[in-house]
């Protein structure tokens, strides 16, 4: 008889016991997952529950698997197994952000400059991540990737706070900038159209009273965008950094780089271009590119996590912090409790 921990729960299981639990029991419409007991496939969930007697919540699918290979169970589909590990991982580490990160950094008070640009992007790539742990059907893969790239962008942004000269004061000026460029844009499209229903009561008076704070500072913090002659129009400055994305990929180097060369044209297609190339795809198709993404999702969701932990230094309370972030984004690609132990074993001693 196997012996097994899932949720914290420990108990005992046999193939036979499962064979038994579910014989007399109808099997649920199969979404993702299944394992087939008696000759007859059942969502891999179902299965687990019925025959261990654990709640469904206090378990993921992967545990599921984990048991029932284990107990030599026949489980399909082969590509979607491969997914839901990606999707388990993702979903891991959101959990893992909820119990080690989140709480302790919303309550620290008095953040500076930099802390504060940290937290910003923490919290947006954290909405993110969310949203994509909301996503797991077919026709969701369109998002997914959209989500996918929003992430690369903040951890690129992450990163660049730590190589890009004034990093702090430029990346805090530069919404101050395209604010005053949004409501430019509004007043002028009012003075062309006076008829419309277009509302300028509120941008303009931030006009009048910040424009000239609002250029002196951009001047200064981007002089290379100053126009070179008389008549010449000021270049926009279009990222905080002063650089294309491509351009800030390769100053970082491994991995962005490496993920905007081979996976960010991609990314952009199935975000902006138009027609149908792309979307005429088997499902398999679908299934395998939603876990090229969540893998994605997983790698700059842990960039931008270790940049937290680093910020508000995290670690010096708890040196084994970020052993535990790889421990909930490797698990998920266990198969079997003995490699979960080894894992905890090396990770968490």
């Amino acid at each position: 008889m196997a012996q097994f921990t899932v949720g914290g729960v420990q108990f005992q299981l046999t193939k036979e016991d499962v064979e038994k639990e579910l014989k007399s029991v109808a099997p649920e419409p199969i979404r993702e997952l299944y394992v087939v007991v008696n000759g007859v496939q059942f969502p891999v969930k179902q299965a687990l529950a019925e025959s261990s007697g654990l709640q469904r919540g206090a378990f993921t699918s992967h545990d599921a698997m984990r048991v029932f290979r284990k107990l030599n169970l026949r489980m399909g589909p082969d590509e979607s197994t491969i997914v839901d590990k990606l999707f388990t991982a993702l979903k891991s580490l959101n959990e893992f952000d909820k119990l080690e990160v989140q709480g302790i950094v919303a309550g620290q008070l008095n953040k500076n400059d930099r802390e504060n640009c940290v937290y910003g992007l923490y919290l947006r790539s954290k909405s993110n991540v969310q949203s994509i742990l909301s996503l797991r059907q077919v026709s969701d893969v369109q998002a997914i990737i959209m989500l996918a790239r929003s992430l690369f962008e903040l951890a690129v942004d992450a990163k660049l706070l730590d190589v890009v000269q004034d990093a702090v004061e430029k990346y805090t000026a530069f919404s101050e900038v395209e604010k005053l460029r949004s409501a430019e844009k509004i007043v002028a499209f009012k003075r062309r159209h006076p008829q419309s229903d277009v509302d300028t009561t509120i941008v303009a008076p931030f006009i009048a009273g910040n424009k000239a704070a609002i250029e002196k500072r951009r001047d200064l913090l981007w002089p290379e965008a100053k126009p070179t002659t008389q008549n010449a129009k000021r270049r926009t400055i279009e990222h905080w950094s002063g650089l294309k994305l491509w351009e800030r990929a390769h100053k970082l180097g491994d991995p962005f780089d490496a993920i905007y060369e081979t996976k960010y044209p991609q990314m952009s297609w199935y975000t902006h271009a138009a027609g149908l190339t792309g979307f005429d795809l088997k499902r398999e198709s679908y299934e395998k590119l939603a876990g090229v993404y969540f893998d994605i999702a997983g790698r700059c969701y842990m960039v931008l996590l270790n940049k937290v932990i680093d910020e508000f230094k995290l670690a010096t309370v708890d040196d084994k912090i970020k052993n535990r972030m790889r421990y909930a984004r490797i698990m998920a690609h266990a198969d079997t409790d003995e490699e979960v132990q080894h894992l905890e074993w090396h990770l968490l001693g």
